[in-house]
């Protein structure tokens, strides 16, 4: 007789088992798997869009080489007057615009690959 309830104790423990596995476990599975699948997506679309970056910078740069547009730039910068000239480099605005065209060409392009 002690061997029936031994078994019967068996069953109902594996059952509880199941039964705390369906109820609190799947859960914690399926939460630790979703966890992990959405850092692994969030790491590589960073990688995509750095590796995106880094292209939409180049292009830009071919794009403002090809439409020449250092040469209307220094145009502009020679037809200020000399102190006006000086002032203005003296708190690096020429330097400061190229770096704002370049950035929002590179944006331009960036948007343009769909980020």
């Amino acid at each position: 007789m002690s061997v029936f309830v031994d078994v019967v104790n068996a069953v109902v423990d594996v059952g509880q088992q199941v039964s705390d596995f369906i109820g609190g476990g799947a859960y914690a599975l399926l939460t630790k798997f979703v966890a992990y699948f959405i850092r692994w997506f969030m790491v590589h679309y960073f990688q995509a869009k750095l590796a995106a970056l880094v292209f939409s910078y180049d292009v830009a740069q071919q794009l403002m080489a090809s439409l020449n547009v250092s040469a209307y730039l220094n145009t502009a910068w020679a037809s200020l007057e000399s102190r006006t000239l000086s002032m203005l480099v003296f708190f690096r605005i020429p330097d400061a615009l190229n770096i704002i065209l370049s950035a929002s060409v590179t944006k331009f392009v960036f948007k343009f690959l769909g980020f």
